[in-house]
């Protein structure tokens, strides 16, 4: 259950791999009391950005939402294998009454891995279950916890990691600290590239969407991989060959088909399709463009061969997505 300190600006983490325990990807979300469920809906939203660009259903959740969500538990409230993440708000300090803090004690002495965000840093003061000595604590909050524990390190820091605890200041902390886990276990370039993708971080140029950085991360930093896949970015709308991208990056077509089977698994016509349907699904929800002028935005040569790969990509044709972009669920 210990985790070196998260040093995020350095790409390889010390002592990692005794991490990987308290690095679960179940996480557990409880609410101080309901004005404060938004923050642990962002930080779900993370949760879900790092699957979309990871092209994989890594990360799981439950949120329990206020007393009320405590209070309607049947059995443990937190299992081994999970992170609980205790979310409180930036006013009221949170102190359960000896029945819920019973339950949050077992919770905190059973999880791989706790977090706490702003009020939540009393809960396990009050616990007696710290186990850590460095906290990253909202300002409103710091007489308190010197109070209830003076042994502690108060980190001048929005976040804070020490061993198998982790804390962030306030619910706008909690994003940023939910991305330095997603980080911590994934790798800096899934840190970096999910921080760019929620606007956490300024964008550096054009980033590419969830399929460019999925397969830019697949890549493992292979330079002439890298550079294929930016092409492929740039030229959505006027397709290329395999031939074309070869001699722009100065390397034969067979090469740089081995390449991207070795480490994509999949073949360059395959990944720049895939590119080119994300961008239908982006324009069929977020514009009016007729489905005829979407084909030939992304490079399709008609209509009738956009619908048939994208159906078998997504599973659902593309004038269902659009009724949904402009009725919702009812248009379904």
């Amino acid at each position: 259950m210990y985790l070196e300190n998260l040093e995020t600006d350095r790409p390889a983490l010390p002592g990692l791999a005794q991490a990987k325990r308290s690095l679960s990807a179940e996480f557990l979300f409880v609410s101080q009391e309901a004005s404060v469920g938004f923050a642990a809906e962002a930080c779900i939203e993370v949760l879900r950005a790092a699957n979309r660009l990871t092209g994989r259903e890594t990360y799981g959740w439950r949120h329990l939402c206020g007393e009320d969500g405590l209070d309607a538990l049947d059995g443990p409230l937190c299992d081994p294998g999970q992170v609980l993440v205790l979310i409180g708000g930036m006013d009221r300090v949170w102190r359960p009454d000896a029945a819920r803090l019973k339950v949050l004690r077992g919770a905190i002495r059973n999880a791989a891995r706790v977090c706490v965000v702003g009020a939540a840093v009393f809960v396990p003061l009050e616990a007696g279950v710290v186990g850590a000595k460095r906290l990253a604590v909202h300002p409103n909050f710091r007489h308190g916890v010197e109070e209830l524990c003076g042994g502690l390190e108060l980190e001048q820091a929005a976040t804070c990691h020490h061993k198998a605890l982790s804390s962030a200041i306030s619910p706008a902390a909690a994003m940023r600290m939910m991305v330095e886990l997603v980080g911590a276990r994934d790798g800096e370039f899934t840190r970096a590239a999910l921080s760019r993708y929620l606007g956490l971080s300024e964008p550096e140029g054009d980033t590419g969407a969830g399929e460019h950085w999925r397969y830019k991360r697949m890549a493992q930093g292979d330079e002439v991989i890298g550079e294929a896949l930016q092409i492929m970015q740039e030229h959505l709308e006027d397709t290329l060959t395999v031939g074309q991208i070869a001699d722009l990056l100065e390397v034969s077509p067979r090469k740089l088909e081995r390449g991207f089977r070795e480490l994509l698994k999949q073949s360059p016509l395959r990944v720049y399709r895939d590119m080119r349907l994300e961008r239908v699904y982006r324009l069929l929800e977020q514009t009016a463009m007729p489905l005829g002028e979407v084909s030939v935005a992304c490079g399709f040569s008609n209509v009738t061969l956009m619908k048939r790969w994208f159906q078998h990509k997504y599973g659902v044709r593309p004038e269902a997505v659009r009724r949904h972009a402009f009725g919702g669920s009812c248009a379904a």
